[in-house]
């Protein structure tokens, strides 16, 4: 049958496949399984991926679901290989929403294509996926990491470019790079790489113009994918916007964060001595290297650091508690930064149909719309439609009214 195992260095001839939630984090995580000795493949999706895993599921998933499951299905038939050698990377999350279940569903539906022998890798948020080799745990941190960087820079200038495509071209080739460099166990190259991007985007000729700025949040696959949310980002580009996407990483800060509130609550002095386990864990590593990178980008990104992750949860508590585990919290707490304290104009909340945190965020949202002035545009998207034609008119509004200082390119 399927089975579900952690992650560590292999000898096997085994192919990885690793959904595509983010076009450029998902190949440096795919450039780490590699070093560590797989074949690994980031899958590809598009409207006849999306159709096949509708096919192989219920209906009443969330689209993330369908989308990595139809994806796989389409490597295998396409590929053809043996069940035995194929594994399928699929973390589970904490909280009230139905990502933690898709490892079981997948085993069900690849049983049922007689492909029995597919390892399913699914680390567990539970534990801070700490059921990951902790070699291997280490560099995907990095990844994801300068994933969001890379990302967050060609957010930053590609609305402001002169030449249209040249930001892409920069982040492109700098990927291309970054991906031979994290294949290799050692990652000390990386750090330069990074900053040798930094230099090329810091020297592509922009405009100087006033864009509102518009925060992205919601659900991590959805909210990253630009497949299914029609390229929400760029949408707020054509529409005359800046988008600024809330980093993946912010989840594994938040279950590293977490692990600490839940041992601070049941007390005692194994309980505390875990609290400073997970303290040295985080400050000594997971930030150090957050901030070094963030340092490395600062000369085009400055002004588009990230608040620690105490700071959200704690705007974020105002609507509701902490204990209330899962995205909502992250949600709602990084867009009541955005609109208080980093100048956005708008928020948009981007999830799947059917998703619990989106639906209770979507219901608070109102509140803060009230609180702030300024609005929050709540999309759900299942592949049908086209959910940011919604943008139209909050753009022109904020194109019209712009207030705001520049957000100059520069």
């Amino acid at each position: 049958m399927t089975t579900t195992t952690p992650i560590t260095n292999t000898t096997e001839p085994r192919t990885l496949f690793v959904p595509p939630m983010d076009p450029l984090g998902a190949r440096l995580l795919a450039a780490v399984f590699r070093s560590a000795g797989y074949e690994a493949v980031v899958l590809e999706e598009n409207a006849e991926t999306l159709a096949l895993g509708l096919k192989h599921t219920a209906g009443g998933e969330c689209v993330p679901c369908p989308l990595t499951v139809g994806a796989l299905v389409k490597a295998m038939e396409q590929r053809r290989l043996p069940p035995d050698r194929v594994s399928f990377f699929m973390p589970t999350a904490c909280g009230p929403c139905r990502f933690g279940q898709y490892s079981k569903l997948d085993q069900l539906i690849f049983e049922k294509q007689g492909w029995e022998g597919i390892r399913i890798l699914s680390p567990s948020a539970e534990n801070a996926y700490a059921g990951l080799e902790n070699e291997a745990r280490m560099r995907l941190w990095h990844a994801a990491v300068v994933g969001d960087i890379l990302r967050k820079l060609s957010m930053r200038r590609r609305p402001y470019e002169q030449r249209a495509g040249e930001t892409d071209e920069v982040i492109e080739q700098g990927l291309r790079h970054m991906e031979k460099a994290f294949e290799q166990k050692e990652l000390g190259p990386v750090s330069g790489l990074l900053a040798a991007v930094v230099d090329e985007v810091a020297r592509i000729p922009a405009r100087r113009e006033t864009r509102p700025l518009v925060g992205v949040v919601g659900e991590i696959y959805v909210r990253c994918d630009p497949f299914i949310n029609g390229h929400v980002c760029r949408r707020i580009e054509e529409l005359g916007g800046e988008a600024w996407l809330s980093p993946i990483s912010e989840w594994i800060l938040y279950t590293n964060h977490l692990q600490s509130l839940l041992w601070r609550e049941t007390g005692g002095f194994k309980a505390r001595w875990k609290q400073a386990q997970v303290w040295l864990e985080k400050n000594f590593f997971f930030e150090k290297w957050e901030h070094q990178y963030q340092e490395i980008a600062d000369p085009v990104l400055h002004d588009r650091r990230e608040h620690p992750i105490a700071t959200v949860l704690e705007e974020g508590s105002k609507y509701v508690p902490w204990q209330f585990e899962g995205e909502s919290i992250l949600t709602l707490g990084r867009a009541s930064l955005f609109l208080r304290r980093d100048g956005a104009r708008a928020v948009v909340n981007a999830s799947p149909m059917f998703c619990m945190p989106g639906t209770i965020t979507t219901s608070i949202f109102p509140q803060m719309e009230r609180e702030t002035g300024k609005p929050i545009l709540c999309l759900f998207y299942d592949g049908s439609g086209d959910p940011n034609q919604a943008l139209v008119p909050v753009m022109h509004y904020l194109r019209d009214n712009a207030a705001a200082p520049a957000q100059p390119g520069a």
